[in-house]
């Protein structure tokens, strides 16, 4: 892409309309990051005298593949939201180089 054309591929309004998208996908994959990580968790208690008193209870992560699903897609959110802000600032450089077009070409030769 030249920037010295008037073909950027996509508008400004295009990349705000992708960061949107991209930035409810983000809090979709949150919550089902969020969603996966908890149901991972085992919420019962269980009852019982440590023999040793420093003894360090086990973790209550039972289902570790569950929980490893939720950290990956909780880092397909964090992907998905820095995209989406990307997409802002890439709308913003392409709204200033089209004003600083329009001024140039107003400008007498």
């Amino acid at each position: 892409m030249i920037w010295g054309t008037h073909d950027h591929g996509m508008t400004s309004d295009s990349w705000i309309s992708l960061g949107r998208l991209l930035l409810v996908t983000a809090g979709v994959l949150a919550v089902v990051s969020a969603g996966l990580v908890f149901a991972s968790i085992d919420n019962t208690t269980i009852i019982r005298l440590p023999q040793d008193p420093n003894a360090v209870p086990p973790p209550m992560i039972t289902n570790f593949s569950r929980f490893m699903a939720g950290l990956v897609v909780a880092v397909l959110a964090g992907a998905t939201f820095i995209s989406g802000l990307a997409s802002f600032s890439w709308a913003a450089a392409v709204r200033r180089h089209d004003l600083l077009e329009e001024i140039l070409r107003k400008l007498p030769d």
